[in-house]
């Protein structure tokens, strides 16, 4: 495939212990992920991504499960169970997958059911920090004839928090995940059918923020806050106990599959729905005597509906064509509320209470066609084309809910050139935008490919939330416009035992949207970035028993132009996109041995990221210095038996690094992620 794909199977997912796409983008090359809560991940792959969280946006690195492709960034970031597999696509996919996808693509594929087998499948595990494991699958075949099969799957997590809350002495980011999905396949003459149904539920602690000082802090907050903290370590928090963050996520899929002749049909419909929540304290200081204090509370609710058709053939000259017809609909409605507590030498009009809400209905629609075609034996040109229709309406308003029809309804609505917008305004835009793909590939050998591409990537406009006025509110954002040209060779070596990728890109951006919180107003703009970038994957089995291998990215990712917003020109010309690490790479060995009549396995993942900032501001306080994790995973089973043990441990040396940054007043309020954890797993299959 000429394309940069990272592909993770099931035996993979378990082998490096990897529960989510965090784990994910640890061990993908130029994909790097943080979190702002459990509703907004922040996926950016090749220094394109998004922390918009509005509701009438696009995620610029698109998540699909079981093919469906997921609205909300909130709805794709579930914990793992009972996956068959994960591939990231590197790159814009403007042609097929979904939706049109500007950085790149994670397609989660869950495990089908099997005809064939009837098993069942438990892990029980216990860690650090009372963390609890529990999941289950069930499979087998229903009915006389082989024709139909059930599958279900079950998980369940919890954990306590590895932070504390000051005041309190209570835990701070604790969680409990449950989830359930399950699945029906059945053969019905010509057609084929696959059912599916899941649900999901994450109750989660607040977070633990914590300030750090950089170096265009006033000597008076670093003071201020070495006194309030003394004593205090990077755990500890006075972040509010009562924060949390909770989310719900369930759907259903219908897939029919039919052969007419030599074309192969499939229509794939879905129902998605999302709500979460939370509470967070975005300062974690006592105010007074600290200055500022903001609470965050947040609530949206997501439904979507999805319908793909699709024709594929092959040919008699070895020609693969596939084309299809894609509708999207959305429906999201979002409040955030925010309660500032400012004291001197803050003005008091900076102080405030209130309240910006959001309706949005998106659609989009798109005809898309693609096909490789053989100009020689060892040579095939690839030529895709899709046409995109996208149209957005919102409704919005700012509430000032402590002084209604006041001067100064306070931050972030205000003050001043901010207003409230209590009776709310309207504002509807559509794009229509054609995408391609232009592709060569070489079979240059049996073992070496080499290829050669060019995408045109899209991503739709966008109304800004937490909006100063009804006219920012109502005015979106231009779409963004890439164009990707990318070379890249993909090759085994020693018979098989190895294999090396390599990928060289360069990425023309236009109309990048970028968000930068000034104090606490939220700036929204376009602007343009170019990027460059090499990327290599290589993976070795010695022998029998050892294997190794890694990956490493190098990314040169810079705006080439200022943005212009409504709250001034944003100097961001030069500066380095944000989430893109220069250099980032993972390396890996695994043992398999005979021991004790069994196989004892063990796999040890380093993982290194390299300087990057959180703004595009490039402010001092966002800068994250390079840090490297190291994650282990050792079991053992009984070659003759169905079951087996493991040990596992989690950022193994203890790293301090963080998740997610909000700058405020020249601090970076930060939290961290979680600590050096071990745990213990058991793991029992039964039945054929």
């Amino acid at each position: 495939m000429p394309i940069a794909v990272t592909a993770f199977s099931a035996a993979d997912l378990r082998d490096s212990s990897i529960a989510g796409v965090e784990g994910i983008a640890d061990r993908t090359p130029g994909f790097t992920m943080t979190r702002f809560n459990i509703g907004e991940p922040q996926l950016y792959i090749r220094g394109i991504g998004s922390t918009s969280d509005s509701a009438a946006g696009d995620p610029s690195v698109a998540v699909s499960i079981d093919e469906v492709y997921i609205g909300r960034a909130g709805g794709g970031a579930l914990s793992f169970f009972d996956i068959e597999r994960v591939e990231v696509l590197r790159g814009p996919q403007g042609t097929l997958y979904g939706r049109n996808a500007a950085g790149g693509a994670v397609n989660i594929i869950t495990a089908r059911p099997d005809h064939t087998s009837q098993f069942g499948e438990f892990t029980l595990g216990y860690g650090d920090y009372n963390d609890t494991h529990l999941s289950a699958v069930l499979n087998g075949p229903l009915g006389e004839g082989g024709n139909a099969a059930g599958r279900l799957a079950f998980l369940y997590q919890s954990h306590d928090g590895y932070s504390e809350s000051v005041p309190s002495g209570t835990d701070l980011g604790g969680a409990t995940t449950w989830g359930v999905r399950g699945a029906i396949s059945w053969d019905a003459g010509e057609w084929s059918f696959l059912a599916q149904a899941d649900y999901a539920r994450d109750e989660t602690d607040g977070q633990a923020r914590i300030p750090v000082p950089g170096a265009n802090t006033n000597p008076a907050f670093i003071s201020l806050i070495g006194a309030i903290r003394a004593g205090l370590n990077d755990r500890q928090s006075f972040s509010s106990p009562d924060t949390f963050q909770d989310r719900d996520s369930w759907g259903a899929l219908l897939r029919a599959e039919r052969s007419f002749g030599d074309l192969d049909f499939v229509s794939l419909t879905s129902y998605r729905h999302l709500e979460f929540n939370w509470f967070d304290d975005l300062g974690g200081l006592p105010a007074p005597p600290y200055v500022l204090s903001v609470e965050d509370i947040n609530e949206d609710e997501a439904w979507q509906f999805t319908q793909e058709f699709r024709l594929s053939s092959t040919l008699d000259n070895g020609a693969f064509w596939v084309a299809g017809l894609y509708l999207f609909h959305e429906e999201v409605d979002r409040n955030e509320r925010f309660i500032v507590n400012a004291f001197p030498p803050l003005p008091a009009i900076a102080s405030g209470d209130v309240t910006f809400f959001q309706e949005a209905t998106n659609q989009s629609a798109a005809l898309f066609a693609q096909m490789t075609w053989p100009l020689a034996d060892t040579l095939n040109l690839t030529v895709g084309g899709r046409l995109t229709y996208d149209s957005k309406e919102i409704f919005a308003r700012g509430v000032d809910n402590d002084t209604p029809g006041g001067p100064f309804p306070g931050i972030p609505l205000g003050p001043p050139p901010g207003q409230a917008y209590p009776q709310g305004a309207s504002g509807s835009e559509s794009w229509t935008e054609p995408t391609w793909r232009l592709a060569l590939d070489w079979q240059a050998s049996d073992n070496v490919m080499l290829y050669a591409s060019y995408d045109r990537g899209y991503k739709s406009g966008l109304y800004p939330s937490q909006a100063q006025s009804a006219a920012q509110a109502t005015t979106p954002l231009d779409p963004e416009i890439l164009d990707n040209f990318e070379i890249g060779l993909k090759s085994t070596f020693a018979d098989g035992a190895g294999i090396f990728n390599l990928a060289a890109f360069y990425t023309d951006y236009q109309d990048l949207q970028v968000y930068e919180l000034l104090g606490l107003n939220l700036s929204t703009a376009n602007a343009n970035a170019e990027i460059r970038g090499i990327e290599a994957e290589f993976a070795f089995r010695a022998n029998e028993y050892f294997q190794f291998g890694g990956s490493y990215a190098y990314l040169d990712a810079q705006y080439t132009s200022d943005a212009v917003s409504p709250l001034g020109v944003l100097p961001y010309n030069g500066n380095q996109l944000t989430r893109s690490p220069e250099h980032q790479y993972n390396v890996f060995a695994a043992l398999d041995l005979p021991v004790a009549e069994g196989t004892a396995r063990a796999r040890l993942d380093y993982n290194w990221t390299g300087d990057f900032f959180f703004d595009p501001s490039n402010a001092p306080e966002t800068r994250v210095e390079s840090y490297g994790t190291v994650d282990a995973r050792l079991s053992w089973g009984p070659d003759n038996a169905n079951w087996d043990i493991s040990l596992w441990g989690r950022n193994l040396t203890d790293e301090t690094y963080p998740v997610h940054i909000i700058k405020n007043l020249d601090i970076a309020f930060t939290v961290f992620a979680p600590p050096r954890t071990f745990g213990a797993q058991f793991r029992m299959r039964f039945g054929n």
